[in-house]
């Protein structure tokens, strides 16, 4: 194998023109399916980012029926010996305590219904990042008994920081529960359907209000890589048992995954008619450079080469030129996305105002993942293969007389 790869490589550099115009194609390949490929997995990545750290989390931890029943029949108590023993995994970045619930929020002649979430600030803070979206006044502090609200439903109530917020709901076991809360400050959340019914309270001034002493609703886990999704929501579900429901994004926010499934599945449809494209411009320089030297397989039949050896030689040499091809054409791409990974592509206009609206901040970045980028390399190669076939084929029905012929 060895004479094989000295022989094929002398024969690359023998037609460097030809050898240029192969590669190329190979690079070009690679360029176009993995630049169009980081784009497309970016837009979806920076969607989901600011989805799920804006509120929902990658995983929820509830109560059994909880989910389909949202009431505090199904709350679970809350210790810090649990919190220990649910980090059975290192992919656990973060435990994010919730009481949440539904309240009637009223200023002056004018109600509304909202969503309360009690927080532990310092965990909440480090999650979704509330500080960064503040807009007026001040953010809770750990022992705080004010509210904050969102900018939406502050308009709407005519609510100012330092008004007072009065609410009136539900509490623990059947308990009424009225309050009223000085508002501390207001937050302007992406997402309208948050920005409109936000009340964020400390965990310890939620439990209070709704009598529900040491009781969570929710625990969202932040997990470091998005990837161990799934095996992260089965240990978790092994470990906490039949008691407890364990939810990953995809199961809360359906019509989200669906939309995503739906998408990745056209950009896959996509990518397999670039694959088409690229396959046939690979064929076509194959089937160029096999016919340029057909004289010259004549001459090496003809002096007792055997066919075989042909076909391996030949072979050999695209392999390597389509692995050079692919390493080029990586290298050529990670610049590209480098750059628009740390400099996304900024929208104007109306395009921005409907992602802002969606929650979404109006820019399209790449996304920089090895592993899509090792893909895109692997296909490219499998392609150049399924090309190599009928010119081997050739080379097994060529005939070293016609060959031979100028």
């Amino acid at each position: 194998m060895k004479e094989y790869l000295k022989m094929a490589w002398r024969n690359l550099g023998r037609n460097r023109r030809r050898t240029a115009i192969t590669t190329a194609s190979v690079l070009f390949a690679v360029f176009f399916a993995t630049v169009e490929q980081s784009f497309h997995l970016g837009i979806w990545h920076n969607l989901l980012e600011n989805v799920l750290h804006s509120y929902t989390g990658y995983l929820q931890i509830h109560a059994s029926g909880y989910q389909e029943n949202k009431n505090f029949d199904y709350t679970f108590p809350w210790n810090e010996d649990t919190e220990k023993a649910l980090h059975v995994s290192k992919d656990i970045k973060a435990l994010i305590p919730r009481l949440e619930s539904f309240a009637l929020a009223s200023s002056g002649e004018r109600t509304k219904p909202v969503i309360v979430a009690g927080i532990d600030p310092g965990k909440e803070y480090g999650f979704s990042h509330l500080p960064e979206k503040l807009a007026q006044g001040k953010m809770l502090e750990p022992e705080d008994q004010g509210a904050l609200l969102s900018r939406r439903l502050a308009e709407y109530l005519k609510l100012k920081v330092g008004d007072t917020l009065l609410m009136i709901s539900q509490g623990y076991a059947g308990t009424s529960a009225a309050g009223i809360f000085p508002v501390r400050g207001i937050v302007r959340l992406p997402a309208p359907e948050w920005d409109n019914q936000m009340v964020y309270l400390t965990l310890p001034t939620a439990r209070q209000f709704y009598s529900a002493e040491n009781m969570l609703t929710t625990l969202v886990v932040d997990l470091r890589n998005p990837s161990t999704l799934e095996k992260t929501a089965g240990k978790l579900s092994h470990t906490l048992g039949s008691h407890f429901e364990v939810l990953t994004w995809k199961q809360m926010l359906t019509e989200l995954y669906q939309q995503y499934i739906s998408d990745v599945g056209s950009g896959y449809i996509l990518l397999g008619l670039l694959y088409l494209i690229i396959g046939f411009g690979i064929f076509g320089t194959l089937m160029m450079m096999l016919n340029e030297r057909r004289y010259e397989l004549g001459v090496m039949t003809a002096v007792g080469m055997k066919k075989r050896k042909i076909a391996v030689l030949i072979s050999t040499e695209v392999v390597l030129l389509a692995f050079l091809g692919i390493l080029l054409g990586i290298a050529a791409a990670l610049p590209v996305m480098l750059w628009f990974h740390h400099h996304p592509v900024t929208l104007s206009g109306t395009m921005a105002k409907t992602m802002e609206i969606y929650g979404m901040e109006p820019e399209i970045p790449a996304l920089l993942e090895p592993g899509f980028i090792f893909k895109q390399g692997i296909a490219v190669l499998l392609l150049t293969f399924m090309a190599l076939v009928w010119p081997v084929i050739s080379v097994f029905r060529l005939s070293p007389v016609k060959a031979l012929r100028r």
